[in-house]
């Protein structure tokens, strides 16, 4: 929210005697949304420019002159900015989209509706691009309000999509891409608006459209890929994602700054109020005289005076007087935006339940925003737990007849891409990792993030045979495979296999994949590994683990700040150190080493302590707190004389770590 802030701080500035274009967006904002399409995606970037000297050419005929001529050029170069935020398998997919898929580019579309606001972009600008995404309510038909700029708009990008490559089709000829956009003429276009493209058509400024050679080294020139756009553009990709969430999750959302001005305004927001952002947006809350006033004792000004003032985070009621007199009641959570100690606005989110609960649409956004990881597209944790579930019912319904197998893949080494290249490539392998996964799974499996760089592949009605065998597939695929355009890259993954059997149960099956994929790291990596040949289920009893390994996970409610700090009060304690630490692992070694192997006092017991960090699923409890689950692995360094021996000094270290976290033994209440 600080960077959306630092490039609304951009757009209210302009130079001394501006520009046409200046009088519209600020130039530098201008440069970096564009640099940033560029970056997200060439072939977009392409499409916009193609779209924007369409667009000027179909407005030259229809008798448009300077300022309309560059307000038309501007709104179609931007006008497919909400492509920035929405993940690869959605953008390139090589078909029809779901409803879910229509609905999640529609809401990135709002978004980049907003951003254009919250940068200062002059309205009628905005208008165009936003009635020609169809999101004016006020439109109905062609006849009704949608503006000619839109119509010309929406004629450009038919004509551009029609004749140019698609993943799911070629490209039309000119003559023919005319004629279909003449048959919907009257119901989907303007006749006269097809007909003036017709005639631009036949002059020699439409030539360009041919000189693709050109167009590619003049968007060079101009929006040159450097270290700066790079990560200006991954902030940008970072705060759609941010932005969409707010706008699927929350009725509306404002951002005030540290003055009271309006400097986001959510389309929710304009519905709420019954004031668009034209009219509120770089105005102090004070100034804005709205149609119907709040209840002042619950109104939001005195809110947000209050966590200004205070500097903490708060969740306030507000009441709303809507037209038909009836008071609203909401809940408002305010979130002090602080760099540098200094607060430089309030970001204020709103939320009806019950408006919530009655709007299909709404609930169909929720949803989308709720089952889906934000970076790559592919369901999340929960989601994909909740499929594992209903795979496992039917797998029971059915008489334990037809068993399905599950996938685990982890990338070798990710931490070293980061550190290496950097959090932006890091994000990029990411999602093409998964785009690949996708794209290599066509047999019903369910394709989800676990947590970190780590995949699950569920498949159902897939023996372990055939599972292994497309494990095998997907390392093969991945390790010959250029990723993030990278040829100093190489990115390989580990795999681990298991099938479900009689008696089993979804913990059981998951814990032996798992298993499995550490095999397979423990091994040498970029190899894939099986559960334990023979092993005939876990629903009766523990999975049985070496003797000289001991095995448990702890569920911790404890925020993720203090738990690091607890954590860190577990590591400064007597004959413990750190031998490896990330966000999702932790390596400890507990005790040291005696002259004469192990000794009889804890201090002269050496273990290694393994802990992965992750979410605990949270089985249907409603808690304030991430639920994290502690998945701890001890081993002795040297040989115990007897196991009993190693299994009292495990459970002692395990002891201690479950007391530091304020944890719970699963199974087991919290001590």
């Amino acid at each position: 929210m600080l960077s959306l802030l630092r490039l609304v701080e951009s757009g209210r500035r302009r130079g001394g005697k501006p520009s046409v274009i200046e009088n519209l967006i600020s130039l530098p904002v201008l440069r970096r949304l564009l640099a940033a399409l560029n970056y997200r995606d060439p072939a977009t970037k392409m499409h916009a420019w193609r779209t924007s000297l369409i667009s000027v050419g179909i407005a030259q005929r229809l008798g448009w002159e300077d300022e309309s001529l560059r307000i038309i050029e501007l709104a179609a170069l931007l006008h497919d900015l909400g492509k920035v935020g929405i993940s690869d398998h959605i953008l390139m997919k090589p078909g029809r989209l779901s409803p879910d898929e229509a609905s999640y580019i529609g809401v990135q579309q709002q978004v980049a509706v907003g951003l254009l606001q919250a940068c200062g972009v002059q309205s009628e600008v905005i208008e165009i691009v936003a009635q020609a995404h169809g999101l004016e309510e006020k439109i109905s038909s062609l006849s009704g309000e949608l503006s000619l700029g839109a119509r010309i708009l929406s004629v450009a990008d038919a004509f551009d999509s029609l004749t140019t490559d698609q993943v799911y089709r070629s490209a039309y000829s000119q003559p023919r891409a005319l004629e279909i956009l003449m048959e919907q003429a009257g119901k989907q276009f303007d006749r006269n608006v097809v007909s003036a493209l017709g005639r631009w058509l036949e002059t020699p400024p439409s030539q360009m459209l041919r000189d693709h050679e050109s167009a590619v080294t003049l968007t060079q020139a101009n929006l040159p890929v450097t270290r700066e756009t790079i990560y200006e553009a991954s902030e940008l990709c970072h705060l759609f994602s941010a932005l969409h969430s707010m706008e699927t999750l929350y009725e509306g959302f404002f951002i005030l700054d540290d003055r009271f001005r309006v400097c986001v305004w959510s389309r929710g927001a304009e519905k709420l109020y019954s004031c668009s952002g034209r009219e509120v947006l770089g105005r102090s809350w004070p100034e804005i005289a709205f149609p119907f006033p709040e209840v002042q004792e619950h109104a939001i000004y005195s809110r947000v005076q209050e966590a200004m003032s205070t500097g903490q985070a708060a969740c306030r009621s507000i009441h709303l007087c809507k037209e038909d007199g009836v008071v609203r009641e909401l809940e408002a959570q305010l979130v002090p935006l602080v760099e540098d100690g200094v607060i430089r606005g309030t970001l204020v989110m709103i939320y009806d339940m019950q408006q919530s609960r009655g709007n299909s649409g709404l609930f169909r956004q929720l949803q989308m925003a709720a089952t889906r990881d934000a970076l790559t597209g592919v369901f999340n944790r929960g989601e994909l737990e909740g499929r594992l579930q209903h795979f496992f019912n039917e797998y029971v319904d059915g008489g334990e007849s037809t068993p399905f197998s599950v996938i685990f893949l982890d990338l070798d080494h990710f931490k070293a891409i980061n550190d290496r290249l950097g959090h932006s490539v890091g994000d990029q392998v990411l999602i093409e990792v998964a785009r690949l996964i996708q794209d290599e799974t066509y047999s019903g499996e369910v394709v989800g993030r676990y947590g970190g760089e780590e995949f699950v592949i569920v498949c159902p009605n897939t023996e372990l045979e055939v599972a292994i065998e497309r494990a095998e597939r997907l390392r093969r695929i991945l390790m010959s495979t250029t990723i993030a355009d990278r040829t100093d890259l190489r990115v390989t993954a580990s795999l681990g296999v298991a099938q479900l059997r009689p008696g089993d149960t979804v913990d059981g099956v998951v814990h032996r994949a798992d298993e499995a994929l550490y095999e397979a790291k423990r091994t040498g990596r970029n190899r894939t590994c099986q559960e334990p040949v023979g092993h005939e289920g876990s629903g009766k009893k523990d999975v049985k683990a070496s003797e000289w390994e001991f095995r448990k996970s702890l569920v911790t409610e404890v925020a993720s700040d203090l738990l690091r700090y607890k954590l860190k009060g577990f590591i400064e304690g007597e004959s413990i150190r750190l031998l490896k630490s990330s966000a999702e692992q932790i390596v400890l070694q507990c005790g040291q080493r005696g002259l004469f192997g192990w000794g009889s006092q804890p201090s002269r017991q050496p273990v290694t302590v393994t802990i992965n960090i992750g979410d605990a699923p949270n089985n249907g409890q409603m808690s304030r707190n991430r639920r994290v689950l502690l998945r701890v692995l001890i081993e002795p360094i040297g040989q115990p004389a007897h196991s009993e021996t190693f299994q009292q000094r495990a459970m002692q270290v395990l002891r201690e770590l479950q007391s530091y976290c304020i944890a719970s033994i699963e199974g087991q209440p919290v001590i």
